[in-house]
């Protein structure tokens, strides 16, 4: 063994040490865990309470207790879902709504009692005009008064032509003029009545038909006056909303003298004239004789009603004979 310098000689364990092979360390990949597709959001719901239950498992709880965790798991799945359901009590909600509104529109629709003679209008301005006045007075529109007194043609919609009526004395013509008595007599609750029967006897008539309302006492009062047309007006909406409001503003006073209002009622030469009075004639013969003299040639049926005194009914009843008319008493 050849001798080597004390300082270069290796200790055996550093000759072991130098020979062994290094170690090579192994490739640690860290696991990356598998994406889970996209879930529902019950599918989430489920995934979440999952994982609750696998951590429940390793708990290693006992089978009475996972039963009635599951349980009470199914109940709030259960409660989840009905409350996703539509809740029928709120469509009843909606249509008892929608019920009633359609019940306020009928009723509406129903007490307007709209003619389908008067929807035919010259044109498009005057058919606007009349809009206007229907919302400013509806007290003309919708009939008002006795019950007794109103016609079952009104609400049931008659269509048939050329009628027309007053105090339950009906007529057949185009044309018609109403004669009242507005003397002192007349005052009170009576006059009301006369008044309320009058607006709803025009408005009864079709848009086709013409129609003029004279008043009398000592005077005589022409439909409209002091602003007065002498001539038959047509039944438009606009005429007989007009018409209404004069007719509510009129006031009983003074006596009894209609022969003014008689001639005037017969140079329109209507087709028909309906008289009212509740009350002798200051002059019945002059009266009577007025309506000889001018209705000669015109034709004009007269009907006569005395309205709650039979103190004139003799003169009415002449009168009405004379020109092919019906008397009436009304109580």
């Amino acid at each position: 063994m050849p001798n080597v310098p004390q300082q270069h000689r290796e200790h055996p364990v550093q000759q072991r040490l130098r020979k062994k092979k290094p170690r090579v360390q192994p490739l640690i990949v860290p696991e990356v865990p598998d994406v889970p597709p996209e879930l529902t959001a019950f599918g989430q719901v489920s995934e979440f309470i999952g994982g609750y239950v696998r951590e429940f498992r390793k708990g290693q709880a006992g089978w009475g207790a996972s039963f009635l965790f599951h349980g009470a798991l199914l109940l709030c799945l259960y409660g989840i879902i009905i409350g996703l359901k539509p809740r029928p009590e709120a469509l009843s909600i909606d249509t008892v709504i929608a019920e009633d509104a359609g019940d306020e529109e009928f009723d509406t629709l129903l007490d307007e009692s709209l003619n389908p003679a008067e929807l035919e209008m010259p044109d498009a301005s005057s058919m606007m005009l009349e809009q206007e006045f229907v919302v400013q007075d509806s007290d003309l529109l919708l009939p008002s008064g006795d019950a007794e007194a109103a016609s079952p043609n009104l609400l049931a919609g008659d269509t048939s032509g050329g009628k027309a009526g007053f105090f339950g004395t009906s007529a057949v013509g185009d044309s018609f003029v109403f004669i009242v008595d507005s003397s002192g007599s007349m005052t009170g609750a009576r006059f009301e009545r006369a008044k309320r029967e009058l607006r709803r006897s025009i408005k009864r008539l079709k848009a086709y038909q013409k129609f003029h309302v004279v008043f009398f006492n000592s005077e005589t009062i022409p439909m409209f006056e002091p602003d007065a047309r002498a001539e038959l007006v047509t039944a438009t909406r606009v005429n007989l909303t007009k018409a209404g409001r004069w007719i509510d503003r009129q006031l009983p006073s003074s006596t009894t003298d209609p022969e003014g209002a008689i001639r005037l009622a017969l140079s329109f030469r209507p087709q028909v004239i309906f008289l009212l009075s509740d009350g002798e004639f200051d002059e019945p013969k002059q009266a009577r004789q007025a309506a000889i003299d001018d209705n000669r040639s015109s034709g004009t049926t007269i009907h006569t009603i005395a309205f709650m005194s039979r103190d004139g009914e003799e003169t009415l009843k002449r009168i009405a004979s004379d020109h092919g008319g019906t008397f009436r008493f009304v109580d």
